[in-house]
């Protein structure tokens, strides 16, 4: 098929992201299951048509730009990822075209805009399980996530936290700070301590334990992570992470929760005592999601979806429609 994949590629701002964003991989995905896929990034393009590098100035040529691309390509399918810029304008267009659209959104909960345009799909999906979508598991990529940090000798960190200041997350900080005496890092807090692209999956490989910190309000959600954590397991790296509903499904006991702060102080005291564990328990997680979570199969998910290929669509182990 020719797809035309309509979502946020970091092509220009924030590059160092698109290393490991969901958009390239899902890309990546459909590739290699034997599809043309046009990757357009509609923010990055409605800010090039921007005088002032503003999205929302923007908007009216690149919208112009991308019915220009429908028309010379002529897909058979358009995925649109979160596509907050693209107006019901173009989506009317689309469809008088009939060409078939699916959503995806990689946060929750669906934000406003999202109920005025949601009935243009086919089928939506988001990185939780919820009554008004699939499950799209987060992805790793073999040529993305190559790190293997179970199989160090030495690490540069003990303890790695990775995520932006909060009042929620500032508790967490200040706990660690206050209670666990490792050599602990963190990255992310702060303007000067962000760090992207490569240097950030070198963190994450030079940690012993790395933090996969969810934010309260997700945690009564189906399934539903931070793709933080496929950086983590994905690279081999070992996690702690808060309640994941359901987790097992996929990770069966070898994820380790933490419920609060004193568990986690418990745990992670536990895991840099008991190195041999913590090996064992990485090096299965990063088997396991490079097998179930890879980007060809949850490009082939994509498409069985599509299809509605139920027979095919049962041998994923979220599936329960």
């Amino acid at each position: 098929m020719r797809i035309i994949h309509c979502a946020p590629f970091n092509i220009v701002t924030k590059t160092g992201g698109c290393l490991y964003s969901n958009p390239v991989k899902i890309s990546i995905g459909l590739v290699e299951n034997g599809h043309f896929v046009h990757n357009f990034d509609y923010r990055d393009i409605a800010r090039y048509f921007s005088v002032f590098k503003n999205k929302k100035n923007g908007t009216k040529k690149m919208i112009r730009h991308f019915l220009q691309i429908i028309n010379d390509i002529n897909p058979d399918l358009i995925i649109f990822g979160h596509a907050e810029l693209i107006t019901k304008e173009t989506f009317e267009y689309i469809k008088k075209k009939k060409i078939p659209m699916i959503f995806w959104y990689n946060d929750l909960p669906f934000p406003k805009y999202f109920n005025e345009i949601k009935h243009y799909f086919s089928h939506i999906l988001a990185t939780a399980y919820t009554n008004d979508s699939y499950f799209l598991p987060n992805l790793v990529h073999k040529s993305i996530e190559t790190n293997k940090s179970f199989l160090n000798k030495i690490w540069a960190n003990d303890l790695l936290f990775s995520g932006r200041y909060d009042k929620e997350r500032s508790k967490l900080i200040s706990f660690i700070k206050n209670n666990i005496h490792c050599n602990y890092r963190f990255i992310g807090d702060t303007k000067k301590s962000v760090i992207i692209g490569n240097d950030y999956f070198q963190e994450i490989t030079n940690s012993k334990i790395c933090l996969n910190h969810n934010r309260d309000f997700t945690l009564k959600y189906k399934w539903f992570t931070s793709d933080r954590l496929m950086h983590i397991l994905g690279n081999g790296s070992f996690a702690l992470s808060t309640p994941i509903i359901n987790g097992e499904d996929f990770f069966e006991n070898n994820l380790e929760y933490y419920s609060s702060l004193e568990e986690l102080r418990y745990k992670i005291e536990y895991f840099l005592e008991n190195s041999k564990k913590r090996l064992e328990k990485a090096k299965w997680l990063h088997a396991r999601v490079h097998k179930l979570f890879n980007a060809k199969r949850i490009g082939e998910y994509i498409i069985n979806l599509y299809k509605e290929d139920t027979k095919k669509l049962n041998a994923y182990e979220w599936w329960n429609d």
